[in-house]
């Protein structure tokens, strides 16, 4: 039923989209073969949802720029990929390790790019996935170049659940390392996803200078050695640099 009622929605929003001018109760119910209480109550949905609006004069609704909107937002996300790949193949084939990079979508990150090495374990993400913040080395790299307020809000919608024994769940622990991830310029997955990975994360930023998504390298736990961490931190930060770079960051 829910689907139907989906669909019924997007089949009305598609058509109102069509018509230059807006149109009219009456003709989406006849074009759908609905009644008009029916249409009305989707396209009250789609009102208050912010993708159409009803004209007073004429009483049609006509499409919202909305949509123009999103879709920036997917052509924007493809074209951050295309321009971050080349780096990120090369930070592949300088470490060995399989790297990511993911957008921050929401209270999530979702991978756009994996390249991966044939040297490191198998792992079981993939482009279009969506990952949590705060127990990901690119996601806690995410949060702590939030702005303050926004990430004092991530924290009050979003509950930290245990998914290892080195899952950090307390709020504060986990803003105190956030404050060290800053200082550091990089983050690291200390197997808080999966028992015997780590995962080692920098920072993307945008030319508003505003965080939009990070990279990250990911290996058996033990290929990071103090002294591994050290060189590989420097790659994965130059990378991220060399990225934000050319999305116009300062």
């Amino acid at each position: 039923m829910a689907i139907g009622s989906v669909e019924k929605a997007l089949k009305i929003f598609e058509y109102v989209i069509s018509k230059k001018n807006g149109a009219r109760i009456q003709d989406i119910a006849q074009h759908m073969n609905l009644s008009p209480p029916a249409v009305y109550k989707h396209l009250e949905t789609l009102v208050n949802c912010g993708y159409v609006y009803k004209e007073p004069q004429t009483h049609k609704y006509i499409a919202s720029y909305k949509i123009v909107e999103l879709s920036s937002i997917v052509l924007r996300n493809v074209q951050v990929r295309e321009i971050a790949h080349p780096f990120l193949v090369d930070l592949m084939e300088k470490t060995g390790m399989t790297v990511h990079f993911a957008i921050k979508d929401g209270d999530e990150g979702v991978y756009v790019d994996k390249i991966e090495s044939a040297r490191t374990i198998p792992t079981i993400s993939r482009i279009g996935m969506r990952m949590r913040l705060y127990s990901t080395g690119f996601g806690k790299a995410i949060l702590a170049f939030m702005p303050s307020e926004e990430l004092n809000s991530y924290l009050s919608r979003v509950k930290l659940v245990k998914h290892t024994h080195n899952t950090i769940t307390d709020p504060d622990r986990l803003i105190h390392e956030l404050s060290l991830i800053r200082q550091k310029g990089y983050a690291i997955d200390n197997e808080e996803n999966e028992h015997g990975v780590k995962c080692l994360g920098a920072p993307v930023f945008d030319y508003t200078g505003n965080v939009i998504g990070g990279i990250s390298v990911t290996a058996a736990a033990t290929s990071f050695s103090e002294q591994t961490i050290v060189v590989v931190a420097m790659e994965v930060m130059r990378t991220a640099h060399e990225i934000s770079k050319k999305l116009g960051a300062s």
